[in-house]
């Protein structure tokens, strides 16, 4: 339960940082260590989720859509991430991951089974790509239950 409120909280906070301010575009501060990876454990975590169950129905066209538009909203947060220092070289990976799966999701909508397969491989390949960057760092992504 303590790791579910610190995720939410973080989020949370995360969220507040990138709201608009004054009409001008959303930035984000940069976040603590622990913010910032109980956000990117939350992303990770719907990610998978998404890109299973769009996995489990390949020729629905309408749940990639709404996958697609959830996963690119998901990309926009990432990009705006401040990733504090001792995280930026895995934070690239988690861009890529994004932005992968999101490329996934459309190359689904449009019928092309096959980049979407090369493009969910890359995605899941920059995961595990993120987390052996993590692991250099001596840090690790929160379970998220």
């Amino acid at each position: 339960m303590k790791r579910r409120a610190l995720l939410a909280g973080s989020l949370s906070l995360a969220l507040v940082r990138l709201a608009k301010a004054d009409g001008k575009k959303p930035t984000a501060g940069v976040l603590t260590l622990d913010q910032y990876l109980a956000v990117a454990a939350i992303l990770f975590d719907e990610t998978r989720r998404a890109q299973d169950w769009v996995g489990a129905h390949p020729s629905d066209v309408g749940l990639a859509s709404v996958a697609w538009e959830l996963a690119d909203l998901r990309a926009q947060l990432a990009v705006r991430l401040v990733a504090p220092p001792a995280v930026k070289q895995a934070h690239m990976h988690l861009l890529l991951a994004m932005e992968n799966t999101t490329a996934s999701f459309d190359a689904t909508m449009r019928g092309d089974a096959k980049k979407a397969a090369q493009r969910m491989a890359a995605a899941r390949t920059e995961e595990i790509t993120m987390q052996n960057a993590l692991d250099a760092a001596k840090v690790k992504l929160p379970a998220v239950k």
